[in-house]
């Protein structure tokens, strides 16, 4: 079996959970001995800094004057990698490669099979989709929000995310005074958020502010890329609600130090409510460590076998569910163990690789 990835990477200065999960993907695929290939941006930071000159991938040209030979590139891509799959992995990539590949196909043959696998909730699609051989979806949350006719349910999978499992160590993990490994120096409880800060952050620090006014002592860290009117934005409010010696702005970190950081949380929340399936929650879960979060989008199906809490409400019911879970050791112990637990059974990247595989694996055989 054959999978060709295109993926219309725009970002140049860093990478996020979609490109991440391309190259988990694509690694499990390899260890098991299936061919892939990526189709990318040029010149973005996925290629410049994390896949430069590795084998079978192909970068080309998307944009300005260089989109029309792109497209020769592409179509010339198809025909030459001989792919069972095309798989599409940005929603606005869609109708382009999908005319592209049938073009091609006319001179192949081996027709590929067309997918699409959807990583934003709702983007606007300019497509019929039933018109695709297969459409993979992160959540339902993600799936519910294009798939309206039933007619196209039987073309859908919803496919969780899965990620590394780390070491976890019971009783270390759930020592509140263990030695921290990337916020050396802070106490408990250490609570954090990890995502790029367009994901309503600020919402966070009304959070603060309430457990503030509570009487708890607290640390929260946020970790995660913004521009430079984000962080402004953010540093204003936290000075202005006189949080400053309470909410830090941690930045991006590399991705080989995310283990650390979860070590180190003794609560993991997250304030956004549109999320389609966040890696970054089921890492927290991997680590052992406890999520809250508002009940919406596909945050809730991260957490529908447990591992932490869902709250109805805003800042004020968030900060009441974590008040509890800072005073109540037994209680977060128990929501560690049940996090990694779940983690362990729902979200390896074992179990994501290997629903991938039979969703691929079951196209193959029909284009056989």
């Amino acid at each position: 079996m054959k999978i060709l990835y295109v993926s219309n990477v725009s970002n140049f200065s860093g990478i996020g959970g979609i490109e991440y999960h391309l190259i988990d993907i694509m690694d499990w695929f390899k260890k098991k001995g299936v061919t892939t290939g990526l189709a990318l941006r040029k010149n973005t930071f996925l290629h410049r800094n994390i896949l430069n000159d590795k084998p079978n991938v192909y970068p080309l040209y998307w944009t300005g004057f260089g989109k029309i030979y792109g497209f020769i590139q592409l179509a010339a891509l198809i025909f030459r990698s001989d792919s069972d799959i095309i798989s599409i992995n940005r929603e606005h990539d869609i109708a382009r490669t999908y005319f592209i590949t049938k073009f091609v196909s006319f001179f192949m043959k081996k027709k590929p099979k067309i997918v699409s696998v959807f990583h934003i909730a709702g983007c606007t699609v300019r497509f019929n989709l039933s018109k695709l051989d297969g459409m993979l979806f992160p959540s339902r949350f993600s799936m519910d929000s294009y798939v309206d006719k039933d007619t196209i349910y039987n073309k859908c999978v919803v496919v969780h995310h899965g990620v590394q499992l780390p070491v976890y160590q019971e009783d270390i993990k759930n020592d509140p005074d263990r030695e921290r490994k990337f916020f050396a120096g802070k106490k408990f409880p250490v609570i954090g958020m990890v995502g790029e800060l367009r994901k309503n952050q600020a919402e966070l620090v009304d959070v603060a502010a309430e457990l503030n006014n509570m009487g708890i002592d607290f640390n929260i860290v946020i970790i995660g890329k913004g521009t430079a009117s984000e962080i402004e934005q953010l540093e204003i409010i936290i000075k202005n609600k006189g949080l400053s010696d309470r909410v830090e702005l941690v930045g991006h970190i590399d991705r080989t130090q995310i283990n650390d950081v979860f070590f180190d949380l003794d609560i993991a929340v997250t304030t956004f409510r549109y999320d389609v399936f966040s890696v970054a929650n089921i890492e927290s879960l991997a680590s052992g460590t406890p999520l809250v979060a508002y009940r919406s989008g596909g945050t809730m199906e991260a957490l529908e076998n447990g591992g932490g809490v869902l709250v109805d409400g805003g800042p004020k019911e968030m900060a009441i569910e974590l008040k509890k879970l800072i005073s109540d050791e037994q209680l977060r112990k128990s929501m560690s163990i049940q996090a990694r637990k779940v983690a362990e059974k729902y979200y390896s990247i074992d179990s994501m690789g290997t629903k991938h595989y039979e969703f691929y694996e079951k196209l193959f055989d029909g284009n056989k």
